[in-house]
Formats: structure tokens, sequence, C-alpha cells
């Protein structure tokens, strides 16, 4: 392998293990939860927090992370794509620290919480648009693949400690463990988020800057440097060049603007549609309520009928199906496309949520016993949600986000939506329990998978096909339209 494929493929590992460190710090917590969950509702739990405590401790993460995607976009523009995941990854190890090192202390543990959010928002922004600005149009599906991959990995991984966990320091509803040892497990559970965030540092560390972010600070060389890194001489050169002739089009257009008195605006329709659409599959990714699933599974079969220790190896399995299956992913998307994969999922999602939420329909009206059967049931209906949304919604909606966006408008409008697509999956991570307890897990299935419906319709209706294009090509595209 030489030089420039060696380093191509360095870059989709490390740049995609941010994926790895994306949603860790919030699923952490699941495999604690038995831990220090409300007793009424964890059996042999220490009772550290109430059902309101868990809801706010478990959406803090999202909470946090979509403030952070505000700050996001101009930090990443000023301070550059390379010193911004190094600083996520700083921030998430450091967020142990305050969680980790008192007896449950709320507002502490809830500052480590807010970091692990506060990286994750960063994360979310700057390793999606460095992946698209330094993969080519034939290698961008891959590097979005990629970054969803290890983040499944990532939780996978969570799920894994879990299980460790329980078989090895005991589980909660254990009543032969002590309450040392319980205390012992979920600081032990907290502590492996550390991993991944130093992992993600010291690779990002061998990791060039963004060609394109170079390329607008006036530094031409370094860019084509950095694009002959993963391109090769010949094909930068090319980037290079479509890259100034797609800045000399910007100015020549500003230029006409100016001339006409009409002035260069971020309301312009070609920024306004491909931001709109972005924004609208965003929040159609977090209406279906992953988040929360995540967060809350092993609670959720335990409710099915599912023992602590069985409830933690299902998670491990959910959770080991979509690696496969985003790899799969990650072959097919700059084969089959963006819009084939995503409708795709979409539609298997809507099944899935409903096959869940008829299950828990049937518990709640005591036409089935909750016990093995059920949750077993349960558990086969979140795998196929979880698959679904591999094949799909998880890659290409990193996708929509990086390539929708125009040149211009990139960072602050990945920034927004991501913004935007984070306070969805707030409100229904802090939501999700109340909601449950309120009105019954089959009420809130059925919602969901009204969501995903309309996240189908979004799919079929709104977005383009970006397959093989350049980030300019795309933007000529809404140019034009």
């Amino acid at each position: 392998m030489d030089k420039v494929r060696r380093y191509a493929a360095y870059l989709l590992v490390i740049a995609g293990c941010g994926g790895l460190l994306f949603d860790f710090g919030g699923t952490i917590i699941g495999p604690a939860l038995p831990y220090i969950g409300p007793v009424d509702e964890n059996p042999g739990s220490l009772g550290l927090f109430t059902t309101a405590q868990v809801s706010h401790l478990s959406s803090a993460v999202v909470m946090c992370a979509a403030l952070a995607c505000l700050a996001a976009g101009w930090l990443t523009e000023k301070l550059g794509r390379k010193f911004m995941m190094l600083f996520s990854a700083a921030i998430a190890a450091l967020a142990c620290l305050p969680i980790c090192m008192t007896d449950g202390n709320y507002p502490l543990f809830f500052l480590g919480r807010a970091m692990q959010g506060v990286s994750a928002g960063f994360i979310g922004v700057v390793v999606p648009m460095y992946l698209a600005e330094c993969l080519d149009a034939n290698s961008r599906g891959k590097g979005a693949g990629m970054f969803q991959l290890l983040d499944f990995v990532g939780i996978t991984f969570c799920s894994v400690v879990g299980l460790v966990v329980v078989h090895t320091i005991g589980a909660a509803d254990d009543a032969a463990v002590t309450a040392a040892r319980k205390a012992l497990a979920w600081k032990t559970i907290f502590w492996s988020s550390a991993a991944p965030a130093i992992l993600f540092f010291l690779g990002a560390l061998g990791l060039k800057e963004s060609p394109r972010w170079l390329y607008r600070r006036g530094r031409k060389e370094e860019a084509l440097a950095a694009l002959a890194a993963n391109n090769g001489e010949a094909k930068a050169k090319e980037i290079l060049a479509e890259m100034i002739a797609a800045d000399e089009a910007e100015a020549a257009e500003k230029a006409a603007l100016a001339a006409a008195a009409k002035g260069d605006t971020l309301f312009q329709r070609k920024y306004v549609l491909p931001f709109c659409i972005s924004l609208a599959v965003l929040i159609c990714n977090q209406a279906i309520g992953f988040n929360a699933i995540q967060y809350f599974s092993i609670p959720m079969f335990m409710r099915a009928g599912l023992s602590q220790t069985t409830a933690n190896a299902a998670n491990f399995i959910v959770w080991l199906v979509p690696i496969p299956i985003t790899a799969l992913a990650l072959w097919l998307v700059d084969r089959s496309g963006r819009k084939t994969l995503l409708k795709l999922g979409t539609i298997g999602m809507v099944v899935a949520l409903v096959s869940v939420a008829t299950t828990f329909l049937f518990i709640e009206k005591g036409s089935l016993s909750a016990g093995r059967f059920a949750g077993w049931a349960t558990v086969a209906g979140i795998s196929l949600f979880v698959a679904s949304f591999s094949i799909g919604p998880g890659v290409v909606v990193w996708l929509a986000l990086s390539e929708l966006m125009p040149s211009r408008i990139r960072a602050n409008g990945m920034a927004i939506a991501l913004f935007l697509n984070q306070m969805v999956a707030f409100a229904i991570a802090d939501a999700f329990l109340p909601w449950q307890k309120a009105c019954g897990y089959a009420v809130v299935f059925y919602c969901l998978a009204f969501f995903a419906f309309l996240y189908f319709l979004t799919a079929v209706f709104l977005l383009p096909e970006t397959k093989g294009k350049t980030l300019e090509e795309i933007e000529r595209y809404f140019t034009r339209r």
C-alpha cells in the first residue's frame, strides 16, 4: 500500500473514531441505570436518583450537545477542524472526573454529563465536516459510513462494559451484591468512557488540517499538500483547480449582485433550499426516538420480563447487529445511492416500531404476560429498528448534513441544523420515562412509528440524490434550481 492510500485509510479510521466517541458518553449511562436509578423501577438499585433526575441526567448529554453545536460552527471556522477534534476528545476524557469522584452527587454528576454532551456536540459538527472536505466524491459515503460504523462499535462497547460488570462485580437485582460493589459497578461503567476519548485524541494528532479550511484562509500551498496526502499530486491539483473555479464564480456572483444593489444574503434560495432539506432530515432522524431507545433499552427489556443479567446480554446482541449492517451500508452508499438506502431504512423502522408497540399493547392489556417470550419479542423488534436505522438513516444523515450545505454556510449551517437535531433528541429523551410512565410503552412506540413514517415521506419527496457528485457540483445543482 503506497503512502497516499495508507494516509487515506488512516484518515477514514481515525476521523471515523469520532463516531466511536460521539454516542459513547450518552449511551454509557444505560448499563449504569439499574444501579443508580429509582428503586421503584430498578429492584436492588442504590436509589441515588429519582425518575426525574435520571431523565435529566440521561438527556443532559443531548441538551448540552445542542447548545455546543451553536458555538461549534464559529469555533471550527476560527480555530480549524483538527484543533476542535482534539479539544472535543480532551473534554470527553475529563468528563469522567466529576461523575466518578463522588458518590452520586447530583450537581457534579450533571456537570460530567454536560461535558460529555459538549464534546458530542462539537464532534457531531466537526468530524462529518472534516470528512466531507477531505474525501473525494467517490469516498465521502465511506467516510460517513465509517463514522456511523464506529458510532455503533462505541454503543456496542457500552453494552459489553455493562455485560462484563454484571458478571464480574454483580447485578443490581442480586441480593448477594453489597452496596459497595454496586457503587464500584456504576463507577467502573463510567470510567470506561475515557478510553475512546483518549484513543481519538491520540489518533487525531496524526491528521492533517482540512484542505478547504486552509484554502479559505489563503494557505493554498498547505491546502494542496493536505489534498495530495489523501488523493495524490495529480488529483490534488484537479481538486484545487475546481475549488479556485468555484471561488471565482462565487466572487463574480457577488459582484453582479452588488452591481444590481441586491447584496449577497444567506436567504438566497440556493442557500435556503439545501439548508431546509438538511434540517428536515435531521429533525426526522431524532423524532424517531433513537437516542431514548439507546439510553433506556435495558430497563425496557426488564419491563418486558427479562432479568437484569439477561437484559444486558440482550442489549449486547441488539447493538452487535448494526455493526455488519453498517459495514454493508458503507459499501452500498456510494453504489446504490443515499436516497435508496434512506427509503429502505425508514420503512423498516416503521415496521419495527409498530411491532414493539403491539407487544407492549398486549402486555398492558393483559393478553400477554411479561416474561421470556415478551422480552425477546421486544428485543427482536428493537433489533430490527436498529438494523433499519443502520442501513439508511445512520449513514445518510451525516452525508445529508455535510454534502447539502453550500461551502459558504457549511460550518454555521451544520451547527444550526445539528442544534435543532439535538434539541429534538433532548426533548424526546428527557420526556421518555415520564411519557411511558403516564401512557405506557405502547402509546410511546406507536407515536415514534408515526414519526418514522414522516421520515420515509421526507426521503421520498425531499432528498435529492448526491451520489458521485463533488461538493461544488451539488452546490451548482441548487443554484440552478
